[in-house]
Order: C-alpha cells, then sequence, then structure tokens
C-alpha cells in the first residue's frame, strides 16, 4: 500500500509545472472552449478575429493617418502591427484575471493545476493573434508594403510576447484574487498606458522629456520587438532584444515564483 508523505512534495514552483505537463490535455480542452464561447453567439465567428482588427486600423488611420504621414510611411502598418501586440498582451491579461478573480468556482470542487486558467488564456491569446496576422496582410498587400526576410523573427517575437504576458497574468491573476479591485485598477491603467505607449504615433513626435520617460515603460520594448521586422523591415538592434527577453524572463519568473507559492490558498480565496 502506497503512502503519500507530505514531506516528499516537490516545490511548488516545481509542482505545479509537473501537474501542468500531466494536465495539458485539458489545457488544450480548455484552449477550445474558450473560443467557442466566444464566438458561438457572433454571426460573424471567427472571423470577427480578422475584421475587428481592420475596422480598428481603418477608423484610426482616418483619424490619425493624415498627421503622421510624412513620419510614418505606410502608418497603417505601423498602428496595426503594434495594436496587434498591444491587444494580445492586455486582453490576455484581463481576461486571465477577470477568469481567476471570478470564474475560478471549479477550483473548489475538482483538483487542476491552479495554472490551467491562465495557461488557457494565454494559448486563447495566441490563437487570437496569430489569427489578426490575417488582417495585418491584407493591408500589408492592399499597401503594397514589402515582406522581407525579417518576417522570420516573428516567432521570436510571438514568443517573447507570450512569456511576458504569461508573468504578467500570473503576478496580476494572484493580485485578482486576494483584492479583486486589481481587475477594475488595471482596466483604468491600461487605458491610460495606451496613450502612453507609441502605438498610435512615432516616438519623435515627444517632448525631449517625456520620450525619456518611454524606458519605464515596458510595453514600449515588447510592442517594437514585434513591429519593427513588420513595419521597419530589419531586424531589431541586439540590444531590444537582449532587453525584451530579460523583461518577458524576469516577469515570468516573477509571476511564476509568485503564483506557485499562492496556489495552495487560491481556492480558499475564490
Amino acid at each position: 500500500m502506497l503512502e503519500y508523505d507530505s514531506a516528499k512534495r516537490p516545490p511548488p514552483a516545481i509542482d505545479e509545472f509537473l501537474q501542468l505537463v500531466r494536465y495539458r490535455d485539458l489545457i488544450l480542452l480548455m484552449v477550445g472552449n474558450i473560443l467557442k464561447n466566444r464566438y458561438k453567439r457572433s454571426l460573424l465567428g471567427v472571423f470577427w478575429m480578422l475584421l475587428n482588427p481592420l475596422l480598428q486600423t481603418i477608423v484610426l488611420s482616418i483619424a490619425f493617418g493624415t498627421i503622421f504621414k510624412s513620419s510614418l510611411p505606410n502608418y497603417a502598418v505601423y498602428l496595426l502591427s503594434g495594436l496587434l501586440a498591444w491587444n494580445f498582451i492586455t486582453q490576455t491579461t484581463q481576461y486571465a484575471m477577470s477568469t481567476m478573480a471570478y470564474g475560478g468556482g471549479l477550483l473548489k470542487r475538482i483538483y487542476i493545476p491552479r495554472a490551467t486558467y491562465i495557461i488557457a488564456a494565454v494559448g486563447n491569446g495566441l490563437i487570437n493573434l496569430i489569427v489578426s496576422i490575417g488582417a495585418l496582410l491584407i493591408i500589408i498587400i492592399f499597401l503594397n508594403h514589402a515582406i522581407t526576410p525579417a518576417w522570420f523573427f516573428l516567432p521570436v517575437s510571438i514568443m517573447i510576447l507570450a512569456i511576458f504576458s504569461l508573468g504578467l497574468a500570473l503576478l496580476l491573476s494572484t493580485a485578482s484574487v486576494f483584492f479583486t479591485d486589481t481587475v477594475d485598477i488595471y482596466q483604468v491603467l491600461v487605458q491610460a498606458l495606451f496613450f502612453l505607449t507609441p502605438i498610435m504615433y512615432p516616438p519623435s513626435i515627444l517632448p525631449l522629456e517625456w520620450s525619456q520617460l518611454l524606458i519605464l515603460n515596458p510595453f514600449v520594448i515588447l510592442i517594437e520587438i514585434f513591429r519593427i521586422p513588420i513595419h521597419a523591415n530589419h531586424l531589431p538592434d541586439f540590444s531590444l532584444i537582449v532587453n525584451a527577453v530579460s523583461l518577458a524572463l524576469i516577469t515570468l519568473v516573477a509571476g511564476w515564483v509568485l503564483f506557485t507559492s499562492k496556489a495552495d490558498q487560491l481556492a480558499y480565496r475564490l
């Protein structure tokens, strides 16, 4: 007869990872369910993932394209590539937070790894991002913007975005379970950061003192690592790659350690 010895349980960070590997089929199922639930009552269905960024780009390009036309050739490509990276990070983290704060009742009834919801949210976000790149390709072809070998760097850019988003989602989801106000505070912060991040405008239009503050905005690095191969048609600078990778890994490690250290308390807080 086997006996369970809690003293032999691996450290929480390792134990949670091992459990996620065991429940990988459940994660894939949850990703599929998120997509189905999101679009099952929509007439356009998954096609909305293409139409939504196209409509955003058209509206914003009409509003701001004339202003930045001289400093940003193919403004629509610049705008949409930034929007895709921004939406992936913010929508993924917001969905993960809301799911853990308000929809984690399943954790009280049966055992599943606590990070399952968050991994599934990031997986769903990746599918949305990859499909939305189709909208970007439509605009690129329409504007006759060049597609160069720099595009081969995009999988690396997407991986960096995913790693950062997972880490940030883990941090924010942990906070949202203990303090539900975190969800509302983050939504307000995201709205403010959108205008403080050069998505619709080039950084060059900012006064010197403001442009120096962009260093403190982590979204700037992540958006540029995704946008440069698409809009500028060359690889990001090595220093930018190092900074983006470092930021993503530090965020993931911090989020994973915090989340797994509180994992056993999460079911009782939901």
